[in-house]
C-alpha cells in the first residue's frame, strides 16, 4: 500500500501522539508499505539543538515531508480588529473554534490531492482542521480515509460538533480504548470494532540500570515514587505535588521522582505547577529529585529506579507512560477517568484515584510504598498484560489489517465505514 500520514507534528519532537504516528509509520514501512508522513511543525520546526529540519529527508524508511506552520500566520488575522466576528459570521462558530486552535495549509490539502495514496491517516484530532480538510479532499479523490483522533475524551475540544461530520466521512477510525470507541459511535453513528490500543517495545526496557540513576541523586535505598512525562497540569503533576505533601506528613522517607521537559521548576512553563512548587516548603523541596531531559535510552533506567509510577492524567487517550512503567515491573497509578480504567485494572497491576484529588492520590501512594509484595505483586502483572496486548507489533498487526481490509471494502464497491478500536 502506499500510505500517506498526516500529523501536526513528528519526530524529533516529543509527546504520546507524536511516538504514536513515528512508530505506526516506521513498523510500516518495514512490512514493505509505502509511508509518507506530512507534518504541519505546529510546535516550531527545530530539532534537539536548536537547528532547523529540513523539508524533506528519509527517517528509517519514512519519507518525512515538513511544511512550515501556518498556525501563527492565521493567529495574525483572527488578531485584526473585527476579523473573528466577520470569519465567525461566515464559517460558523465551531469551525471559528477549531480555526483559532489548528494549524492548516493549502498545501497540505493539495499534496493530500496529489499524492496518489490508498490510504490516508490523520492522527491528533486535537488541530480539527487537518482532519476537516482531509474530509474535503476524501470527496475529491479516491483514497480510503483513516481517523486516529486520539481523542481527549475529558476535554472540550473532542465534543466538537463538526467532528461527527468528519467522522461520518471517515472510510475507517481507529481508536485507543473502548471508552474512546463508544465516544465516537455516538457521535458517527455506527457500531462495530476491535482493539488496537497503544504500544510499547519490549526491548526497549531490557537495559535499564536504575540503581546507578538512584545513586546519583542520592536516592540510595528511598521508596521513590515516579513521574515521567510533560509537565503539565492536565497531566496531574499539581495534584501529584499535593498529595506527596500529604504522604510526607505521614512518612517523610519517600521520596518523587519528576523527570520531563521544562524541569528545574523556575523553567516550568505552567503557572500552575510552578506555584505548587513555590509552595513548598524547604524540607519538601529536598524530597524531591528533577531531571530535565534525558534520551530515549535513558527512559528505562528512570523507569526502573522508581517503586511505584504515578501519572494522575486528567485528559488521556491511553497514556503509554502506563505501559513503559509495566515493562520495567513497576504498579502504576492514575486517574478514574473513563480511557484510563480501560487501561488500569484497579487493583490488579495499579490504582485508580478519584481525579483531582490530592487526598486519594495520596491514599494510593501510601499503599504502594508502604506495600513491597503489593508493588511487586502489581508490577508483575501489569507486565504479563503488557506484553500479551500492546506491544506496538500487536498494534501495527491490527492496523496494517485493518488499512488493507478498509482498502480492500472500497476497492469492492461495499462503501463499508468502520470504527475500530
Amino acid at each position: 500500500m502506499r500510505i500517506l500520514h498526516i500529523t501536526p507534528d513528528y519526530h524529533p519532537t516529543k509527546g504520546g501522539g507524536e511516538l504514536y504516528v513515528k512508530e505506526v509509520s516506521e513498523r510500516l514501512a518495514s512490512r514493505g508499505h509505502q509511508v509518507i508522513v506530512l507534518a504541519m511543525n505546529s510546535r516550531g520546526a527545530c530539532g534537539r539543538n536548536g537547528e532547523s529540519l529540513p523539508k524533506r529527508e528519509i527517517i528509517n524508511g519514512v519519507e518525512v515531508r515538513r511544511l512550515n506552520n501556518s498556525y501563527r500566520l492565521h493567529q495574525r488575522l483572527l488578531a485584526v480588529r473585527g476579523a473573528y466576528r466577520l470569519l465567525g459570521l461566515t464559517l460558523g462558530v465551531d469551525r471559528m473554534k477549531m480555526l483559532s486552535i489548528s494549524p492548516w495549509s493549502p498545501l497540505a490539502f493539495l499534496f493530500t490531492l496529489r499524492a496518489r495514496a490508498d490510504v490516508v491517516g490523520v492522527f491528533n484530532w486535537y488541530h480539527g482542521l487537518l482532519a476537516y480538510q482531509t474530509a474535503v479532499a476524501r470527496a475529491m479523490a479516491n483514497f480510503t480515509f483513516v481517523g486516529i483522533p486520539l481523542f481527549h475524551t475529558e476535554r472540550p475540544w473532542a465534543g466538537s460538533p463538526l467532528f461527527a461530520r468528519i467522522l461520518a466521512r471517515c472510510d475507517l477510525v481507529v481508536a485507543m480504548t473502548e471508552h474512546e470507541k463508544r465516544f465516537v459511535d455516538r457521535r458517527s453513528g455506527r457500531v462495530t470494532g476491535c482493539v488496537v490500543g497503544a504500544g510499547v517495545e519490549p526491548a526497549a526496557f531490557t537495559g535499564g540500570d536504575g540503581s546507578r540513576l538512584r545513586a546519583e541523586h542520592g536516592l540510595d535505598r528511598a521508596t521513590v515514587v515516579g513521574y515521567v512525562g510533560r509537565m503539565s497540569a492536565t497531566k496531574g503533576v499539581v495534584t501529584l505535588i499535593e498529595a506527596m505533601k500529604i504522604v510526607w506528613s505521614r512518612d517523610p522517607s519517600v521520596r518523587l521522582l519528576l523527570a520531563g521537559s521544562g524541569l528545574p521548576p523556575a523553567s516550568v512553563s505552567d503557572a500552575g505547577i510552578r506555584a505548587a512548587f513555590a509552595a513548598l516548603s524547604e524540607a519538601e523541596r529536598s524530597r524531591i529529585v528533577t531531571v530535565s531531559s534525558f534520551t530515549d535510552a535513558q527512559k528505562a533506567s528512570l523507569f526502573d529506579a522508581v517503586d511505584v509510577f504515578a501519572m494522575p492524567s486528567v485528559a488521556e487517550s491511553f497514556g503509554i507512560a502506563y505501559l513503559e512503567a509495566w515493562m520495567c515491573g513497576k504498579p502504576v497509578i492514575g486517574s478514574r477517568i473513563p480511557s484510563t480504567e480501560w487501561v488500569i485494572r484497579d487493583g490488579v497491576d495499579g490504582m485508580l484515584a478519584e481525579p483531582d484529588v490530592p487526598e486519594d492520590l495520596a491514599r494510593c501512594i501510601h499503599a504502594l510504598t508502604g506495600d513491597r509484595d503489593t508493588r511487586e505483586r502489581m508490577g508483575r502483572a501489569g507486565h504479563e498484560r503488557a506484553l500479551a496486548l500492546f506491544t506496538w507489533d500487536k498494534v501495527v498487526d491490527s492496523i496494517e489489517n485493518a488499512y488493507l481490509d478498509a482498502r480492500a471494502q472500497q476497492d469492492t464497491g461495499l462503501g463499508l465505514r468502520r470504527v475500530v478500536a
